[in-house]
């Protein structure tokens, strides 16, 4: 039902992390910053780390990478359990203070994520204007991040689920009169080329 902001976001901006490709003469530079290949003939150095005091030994930069690698995992951990539990959490107040509430939490949701994604499509053909419709809605959606992020916490609660209610509210009329808007230029586009193939 809900997407984290990490989703929308890669979804909303896919063609410019698709746009990026690596350089054409990145294979020779990598070629160029390795050893040269040994000879059968020649004799393989052994270079001694102790030889280097500057290197760090091969046991402490293994600590260094089991402990990297433990610190990410529990951040991994962390972030996924708190979000799913905040979710959940906010789902089980609403409807617990009362269900037609959460009935219209999930409609409205839903909705929302429906004409967003028809907003979308807007995206390639006029980017600035999908650009400022896209940002009038994400100022909504952080305010209503806050209210939902708040309710736990807060001592009146059906008033908090109710001024969400109502910015999800908002949140869809905006949506649709921008999606009005943009059938409205399409309609005139249409009309305006239909009128210069009569000229």
């Amino acid at each position: 039902m809900k997407k984290t902001k990490l989703e929308r976001f890669m979804r909303d901006n896919r063609e410019e992390f698709d746009s990026y490709e690596p350089p054409v003469n990145l294979w020779s530079k990598i070629d160029a910053g390795l050893p040269p290949v040994l000879n059968e003939a020649e004799p393989a150095k052994i270079i001694a780390l102790s030889d280097s005091p500057k290197k760090l030994s091969v046991w402490r930069q293994r600590r260094w990478q089991i402990a990297a690698g433990i610190v990410m995992l529990l951040g991994c951990f962390s972030v996924y359990f708190l979000t799913g539990r905040n979710d959940n959490n906010t789902d089980k107040i609403v409807t617990e203070i009362n269900p037609a509430y959460g009935q219209r939490v999930y409609q409205y949701a839903s909705l929302i994520e429906t004409k967003r994604d028809e907003l979308r499509q807007l995206e390639a053909q006029d980017p600035a204007l999908y650009k400022e419709f896209s940002e009038e809605i994400e100022k909504l959606n952080a305010d209503y991040q806050n209210l939902e992020a708040e309710l736990p916490q807060t001592p009146n609660q059906e008033d908090l689920v109710k001024a969400m209610i109502q910015n999800l509210q908002v949140q869809l009329d905006i949506l649709n009169q921008q999606l009005q808007i943009i059938q409205k230029i399409k309609q005139a586009k249409q009309n305006h080329g239909k009128d210069m193939q009569n000229v």
